[in-house]
């Protein structure tokens, strides 16, 4: 009998419980955070940049590092997406995150062919681990994902954002 009670128990209340799993990590993932939270820096590669240019637009900002080979890569890709997105209201912001040199950190740029505006001394606001590491905001300011950009639900996220943006 005890065994009967207990597969019914599992079998009813299993669905619920996975429910709640599935859930809990996605909500917790993205923080109640919004863009103007996010501290800029000095502009290091001479590109226009004005605060207000961010209201009403979706913003991509990746953190990343000269001394590191992952974030190096995915610049040219970030460049490729700014470039894609500007007419349809996307903003790619790099904030350099190792602390490195101005002059170092545009040796990298040039490099790779960036022409969004990167900033040393910044402070994106949202806690992370890792870099390279993006963060999505959607034309309202809030912050709608983050993690690596080279995950699945980056370009997801960039492209849901995107119909936030108003014609």
């Amino acid at each position: 009998m005890r065994t009967i009670t207990l597969s019914l128990f599992t079998v009813l209340l299993s669905p619920l419980f996975l429910h709640a799993k599935e859930k809990a990590p996605e909500a917790a993932a993205v923080p109640d955070y919004s863009i103007d939270k996010v501290k800029y820096g000095e502009v290091v590669n001479d590109a226009a940049f004005d605060a207000k240019d961010v209201v009403g637009k979706v913003v991509v900002i990746e953190e990343w590092g000269v001394n590191c080979p992952p974030c190096i890569a995915s610049l040219p890709e970030m460049q490729r997406l700014s470039s894609s997105g500007e007419k349809k209201g996307l903003i790619v912001l790099g904030f350099e995150a190792q602390g490195s040199e101005k002059e170092a950190i545009n040796k990298v740029l040039k490099s790779a062919r960036v022409k969004y505006p990167v900033f040393k001394g910044s402070n994106l606001g949202v806690a992370n681990q890792f870099i390279p590491h993006a963060a999505v905001f959607d034309a309202t300011g809030k912050l709608t994902w983050h993690g690596n950009p080279n995950d699945d639900g980056f370009k997801k996220a960039v492209k849901e954002a995107l119909k936030t943006v108003q014609k």
